[in-house]
């Protein structure tokens, strides 16, 4: 293969020999070479195959970004695929943006919190622990340690990278503000740590997962339970109706009796 462009000394592009545009990158892939000149095939690492606005965009970090993030990003990636998260190169791309700007941020003094940051940990361990293991590449490579909130925002970037990105933001940011009016309605705080609350996030991931996907709720028989749950404490009706105001009002949907009953049945073994 032969170098249409070189970047830098460490990604080159090329015609693959099926005809497509690709760039390939790899520690000191570009060193010493032109256009024209011959590609060690052995020093590539990856190849990214990108085409059209995704291209241009691609192009343009490389200019601006240095090897040693584009370092860290690859071998985020590794990490990644290690843990059966496998990423497209625009989500890569994503990636390598995305560390860049934080790096940048750290540089400036900003500081951008987390507020998902707990719902992130507890609905995507896998993610997230990939996310803390991203941290200490970026500090190997970049000599540079972004803060634990980073963590929580690469771990959504490897979610939204291997399934539906909205999906997995919009199940994050249900499951906060369902967890919110719950604090609000009884007046209480979550253990993180505890198995009560653990079991009441992941509940309130699938519950989440079924309104986004508008899968249909099986008949359980629950309905006769509905009224006892219900009788139990004077504050569930109201916390009911406050979490079905914002999933109308944010999702166009409306828990059923079923749905209402699973959820009070958490809420019970945490607010007594």
């Amino acid at each position: 293969m032969q170098a249409v462009k070189v970047f830098n000394n460490n990604a080159v592009s090329v015609v693959m020999p099926d005809g497509r545009e690709a760039i390939l990158v790899g520690n000191g892939l570009g060193f010493g070479r032109r256009p024209g000149d011959m590609i060690d095939k052995n020093r590539v690492s990856k190849v990214y195959y990108v085409q059209n606005e995704l291209q241009t965009k691609f192009l343009k970090m490389l200019d601006n970004v240095t090897p040693q993030v584009m370092q860290a990003a690859e071998r985020i990636s590794l990490a990644a695929e290690e843990q059966g998260i496998l990423l497209s190169s625009k989500s890569t791309i994503s990636l390598v943006d995305h560390i860049s700007f934080a790096l940048e941020r750290v540089e400036k003094g900003t500081f951008l919190p987390n507020l998902m940051l707990s719902e992130t940990r507890m609905l995507y361990p896998k993610e997230y622990a990939v996310g803390q293991r991203a941290l200490e590449l970026v500090r190997q490579f970049c000599g540079v340690q972004l803060p634990e909130d980073e963590a929580g925002y690469i771990a959504l970037h490897l979610v939204a990278g291997a399934a539906d990105g909205a999906l997995a933001y919009d199940t994050v940011k249900f499951v906060k503000a369902v967890k919110e009016i719950i604090c609000d309605t009884y007046h209480c705080t979550f253990e993180e740590e505890s198995l009560e609350t653990t079991r009441l996030t992941v509940h309130l991931k699938f519950l989440a997962a079924r309104i986004l996907r508008h899968t249909p709720w099986q008949d359980a028989g629950l309905e006769s339970m509905y009224a006892v749950l219900l009788q139990r404490d004077s504050r569930n009706e109201v916390c009911l109706q406050r979490i079905n105001a914002y999933l109308r009002q944010e999702f166009d949907y409306e828990l059923d009796h079923q749905e209402q009953v699973y959820l009070l049945i958490h809420l019970t073994k945490i607010v007594g």
